[in-house]
């Protein structure tokens, strides 16, 4: 079993049960404790993560279209050298 399912099973039990003896509020408060800053970080890191894939795709776009636009100042460059050329050659 991967840890990641394990640390989900965790939450769920706790999440499903209800704390029955002092021990049980004990360990529930503990892993409360313990789980929220994690969940915190991850909740975090999803949100940078989201941030960055945003980024990416509006560079990708933008790359795009300076692309495109250098591809259509290469034809009309080789046009010209080509209509100065035959100009010249004649």
């Amino acid at each position: 079993m991967e840890p990641e399912s394990e640390n989900r099973d965790l939450v769920h039990v706790e999440a499903s049960s209800t704390p029955e003896t002092e021990t049980d509020t004990d360990i529930a408060r503990l892993i409360r404790k313990v789980g929220t800053p994690s969940i915190a970080e991850i909740e975090k890191l999803i949100g940078e993560l989201q941030e960055t894939k945003n980024f990416l795709q509006s560079e990708g776009d933008r790359i795009e279209r300076e692309t495109a636009r250098y591809l259509k100042l290469t034809r009309m460059a080789s046009a010209s050298v080509k209509i100065i050329f035959d100009t010249v050659s004649g």
